[in-house]
């Protein structure tokens, strides 16, 4: 089922990168000019930016709920996989949230 996921996926975007490509060597064509690379240099470094950006949020998430963690006189993995604590659950989650809407402000 993965590979299957992966595969479309993948197809995804490289059909989107192709419709891209296409409109934009439509637009060059109007306006008599040939396919200029600095819109793809652009977009390479939007990626790496991107993907840069979702590291260091992710690693930031997770040191604002180990944080959460220690503070907390109960330990919230132990609550939610042995305990099977709904509530416990439900406060990371809100966790969560509320971190990365704080990183993603802080990104912006």
């Amino acid at each position: 089922m993965k590979s299957k996921v992966v595969k479309c996926s993948f197809a995804l975007v490289a059909s989107m990168l192709c419709i891209v490509r296409s409109v934009m060597a439509q637009e060059n064509a109007i306006l008599g000019q040939s396919i200029n690379n600095g819109v793809w240099v652009g977009l390479v470094e939007g990626l790496i930016g991107s993907v840069v950006y979702s590291v260091l949020g992710i690693v930031v998430l997770m040191v604002g709920f180990k944080i959460f963690d220690w503070i907390t006189p109960f330990s919230l993995n132990t609550e939610i996989e042995e305990k099977n604590n709904t509530a416990a659950g439900v406060i990371v989650a809100g966790i969560m949230i509320a971190l990365g809407l704080i990183v993603a402000a802080a990104i912006l």
